[in-house]
């Protein structure tokens, strides 16, 4: 890897650091959400700095081809990104749920005492 890919992609790290720590901060972004992606960064970080490394890890795996490992890491961490929104996304669908039954009680309760109060006027002006 050539010394100028280093810098591009070490200041692309740096830009992802700073757009995620953004997003964090105008609460657009949970922590829980963004640990992943900051892994994803660091790990690409680290690939940057030290483009060796992916050759060893490579061959520690039986991965013939190094850039394979890099693509095999990506997939691992989008899987990883993907399932852990599917479970929020499960969360968020079951307190929906429970919100939009208990609207539903309110409503009902609402209504009922509305006929009381209606039943309670019309006793007192007949």
């Amino acid at each position: 890897m050539s010394l100028f890919l280093q810098i591009v992609a070490v200041l692309i790290c740096f830009g992802m650091f700073f757009g995620l720590f953004h997003e964090m901060k105008k609460k657009r972004l949970s922590e829980s959400s963004a640990l992943l992606w900051l892994l994803g960064v660091i790990g690409l970080l680290v690939l940057s700095c030290f483009p060796g490394i992916l050759n060893w890890v490579a061959g520690l795996l039986g991965i013939w081809w190094a850039p394979a490992a890099l693509i095999f890491f990506a997939l691992v961490v989008i899987i990883l990104i993907i399932f852990f929104h599917t479970i929020s996304i499960s969360q968020l669908e079951s307190q929906v749920l429970e919100l939009s039954m208990q609207v539903a009680l309110l409503k009902d309760q609402n209504e009922e005492m509305s006929h009381k109060l209606t039943d309670m006027n019309k006793g007192e002006t007949a």
